[in-house]
C-alpha cells in the first residue's frame, strides 16, 4: 500500500483529499490541530498545530514508513485586512500556516521523500490580487515560488501546485460571513479532491513545477487574467508590454 501525508485533514479540502486517497487504497497520515470526524482502518491521525513550526520536525518520527509516496500540503488560513493595516499576530498566523508549515514539513520529511509526489494546495490568489487579502495572496505566491525552486533542485521528487478558485469550505464561509456572495459559483472540496486523485493516479504527463488552476464554468475567466508585466530594453531604450 502506498503512503500519503496530508495536512489540514480535519476539514475542507484536506478532509476531502484524505477520503479520496483512502478510497484509492492509500495509508494516510492526516495532520491537523483537531481530530477528523471520519474513521478508517488505514487512517493515522497526527495531532499538530502547524502554526507551531518549531514542533513540525517531530512529525517525521511519528511516521513509521521509511518512504512516503505522496505529500499534500492542504492546510491554510486567511484573514481580511487592508494591505497597510495589519498586526504581527495576523501576519504570523497566515504566513506560518500557509508558507512556513509546508516548507518545514517537506524539509523534515526529506529523507522519506524519494521519488515522491509533492502537491501543494495553493490558490489562484497567488496571481489575482484581491482587496483585503494582501497577506493571503502574498503567502500563496511565496509558497509557489519556493516550491518552484524545490522542483528544480530535487530531481527525485515531482512538485505540482494546485490553484483552486473559490471553494465552499468552512474557512471561506467564515471569511465571507454575512456579506452578499453567490455561493452557486463556488466549487466543493470534493471537486478539488477528485482532481487531485486523478493527478495522483496519472501524473506522468505533467512536468515537475507545474501549476494547475482548478476552476468551474463560473470562474473560468480567472484563467485568462494576465500579469501586468513590462520589460525595458536598455539597448533600444524601449518599454515593452507583455499584453
Amino acid at each position: 500500500m502506498k503512503t500519503a501525508v496530508v495536512t489540514g485533514a480535519s476539514s475542507g479540502i484536506g478532509d476531502a483529499i484524505c477520503k479520496e486517497l483512502l478510497n484509492s487504497g492509500f495509508v494516510v497520515y492526516g495532520i491537523s490541530r483537531t481530530r477528523p470526524q471520519f474513521r478508517h482502518a488505514s487512517f493515522r491521525w497526527i495531532q499538530l498545530d502547524l502554526t507551531k513550526t518549531q514542533n513540525i520536525p517531530r512529525t517525521a518520527a511519528q511516521i513509521s514508513e521509511t518512504s512516503i509516496d505522496l505529500l499534500i500540503n492542504a492546510a491554510g488560513t486567511a484573514g481580511k485586512h487592508t494591505g497597510l493595516d495589519f498586526d504581527e499576530k495576523i501576519f504570523h498566523r497566515i504566513f506560518d500556516l500557509n508558507f512556513l508549515a509546508p516548507i518545514y514539513l517537506a524539509s523534515s520529511l526529506k529523507n522519506k521523500l524519494k521519488r515522491s509526489l509533492i502537491i501543494n494546495i495553493s490558490s489562484t490568489s497567488d496571481r489575482i490580487a484581491e482587496p483585503g487579502y494582501a497577506l493571503y495572496c502574498s503567502s500563496k505566491a511565496a509558497l509557489n515560488m519556493y516550491f518552484d525552486v524545490v522542483s528544480l533542485e530535487q530531481k527525485n521528487c515531482k512538485v505540482i501546485s494546485i490553484l483552486p478558485d473559490y471553494v465552499d469550505t468552512p474557512l471561506l464561509r467564515k471569511e465571507i460571513g454575512s456579506e452578499a456572495f453567490d455561493w452557486d459559483k463556488t466549487m466543493k472540496p470534493e471537486h478539488v479532491a477528485s482532481f487531485v486523485g486523478s493527478i495522483v493516479g496519472n501524473h506522468a504527463h505533467i512536468p515537475t513545477g507545474a501549476r494547475i488552476m482548478v476552476l468551474n464554468t463560473a470562474t473560468l475567466g480567472s484563467f485568462s487574467k494576465k500579469e501586468l508585466l513590462y520589460a525595458y530594453n536598455v539597448d533600444t531604450d524601449t518599454l515593452i508590454s507583455s499584453q
